[in-house]
């Protein structure tokens, strides 16, 4: 298995399977918020998988040289597994770029979080299109870019293994762009392990910010009400935004901490980004056309 030590920052290579590693179900990200009534008035709100296992993945085994033994990874599997989801995790580190195409809202609890909003209708992604491409000339979130690969971490949180999901189809035949060489990992392995591992920083630092708005409480419920161009009337809910006279009357303290924590143009990021529903309901009244 492909591991990284996080108390020694190390890299460690092994090749054996745990058989307890999928069972425990110990991710490098929290589960995506659960709708307690998702049909009710039309809502749409995140979701976990009913399967409980991450957003997107269904088959996850942990990277191991015998299972991958002539195996290549595919140049491109598409964004097919993303056409049904109209929400994805976001990191604070990505805000600015996404702020410019997504609204970028917050989940409190049970798992806090940062939300990108990609389509109006649950389970449907208005950036996939029918042959399975993202839209041209728009950001795409890490959590859509480094499947198939994932990271399971430890119980006591100290060391991460890089697994990937067996379902995504992400393998062929072949030793054009082999994951493992000489029983060792491949450049393409290693790529893997750095992008999730700077993924694990970030979504920990995420973390970190939305605490913080909680513990100020900063973050109120908050729901779109979205009528199309043909007049369908849609809900989207179970979200969170930030306040936005409760973030102006912080303390001058608070705001010192904040510009130097790189924490005020997170908010700021999340404010201007809101202006991105006007193009959501643009887009999703263009497919209501075309459906």
């Amino acid at each position: 298995m492909l591991t990284l030590r996080i108390i020694r920052v190390e890299i460690g290579w092994r090749n054996v399977v745990d058989a307890q590693l999928i069972a425990s179900h110990n991710w490098d990200c929290p589960l995506m918020p659960q709708s307690k009534n998702p049909t009710k008035d039309r809502e749409i709100v995140p979701e976990a998988p009913a399967d409980q296992t991450p957003l997107f993945y269904r088959q996850i085994a942990a990277l191991d040289a015998g299972r991958c033994a002539g195996k290549s990874l595919k140049t491109t599997i598409g964004f097919d597994f993303a056409r049904n989801t109209n929400v994805v995790m976001l990191n604070a580190a990505e805000f600015e770029q996404a702020a410019r195409t997504y609204p970028i809202v917050f989940a409190s609890t049970p798992n806090p979080a940062a939300l990108a909003i990609l389509g109006l209708r649950q389970a449907e992604n208005l950036f996939v299109d029918a042959d399975g491409a993202w839209r041209p000339s728009t950001y795409i979130p890490a959590y859509v870019r480094r499947y198939p690969f994932i990271f399971h971490r430890s119980a006591d949180g100290q060391q991460f293994t890089l697994c990937i999901d067996e379902a995504a189809g992400a393998l062929e035949d072949g030793s054009e762009r082999p994951l493992f060489v000489d029983d060792g990992p491949s450049e393409i392995a290693k790529g893997a392990l750095e992008f999730c591992a700077a993924y694990q920083r970030d979504n920990e630092a995420t973390r970190e910010f939305v605490k913080e708005l909680a513990k100020n409480q900063l973050l109120v419920p908050n729901q779109a009400q979205v009528t199309l161009p043909g007049g369908e009337n849609l809900a989207l809910a179970g979200f969170e935004l930030i306040d936005r006279a409760k973030f102006d009357a912080l303390p001058s303290f608070v705001l010192t901490d904040w510009r130097r924590r790189g924490w005020l143009g997170l908010a700021y990021a999340h404010f201007i980004s809101l202006g991105s529903f006007a193009d959501l309901v643009e887009r999703a009244g263009k497919r209501q056309v075309l459906m």
